[in-house]
């Protein structure tokens, strides 16, 4: 016996609600040179160190706001924001193409 269209329809939406969809997104942060610490401006949670592939899960949103210290002995802190994109279904996806995020950090003189 198969399943009318509009059937389908209403047991995939009604999954979607039960599992509560999330949207995931990664950024590939590097610097030059590498080895800095990556640290979330918002909380002080260091991420980790260059090169450093990060994600970040939401529900219901299509993008999310991330700012970031990235800070190395003997060169200038750097600070940046940027948009993660959270385009995918599923975090293995998102880590397989992350976003690009580069930094140059400056000698302390």
């Amino acid at each position: 016996m198969a399943i009318s269209p509009v059937k389908l329809f209403a047991i995939s939406a009604v999954l979607a609600l039960v599992s509560g969809c999330s949207y995931h997104g990664a950024a590939m942060i590097s610097s030059t040179p590498s080895g800095a610490e990556v640290v979330d401006v918002n909380d002080g949670t260091l991420l980790g160190v260059t090169p450093l592939k990060v994600w970040w899960k939401e529900n219901a949103e299509e993008r999310k706001f991330i700012n970031i210290r990235v800070q190395k002995e003997g060169y200038a802190d750097k600070t940046t924001s940027f948009w993660v994109t959270l385009r995918h279904n599923s975090r293995k996806s998102a880590m397989a193409t992350p976003q690009s995020v580069e930094m140059n950090l400056d000698k302390n003189e």
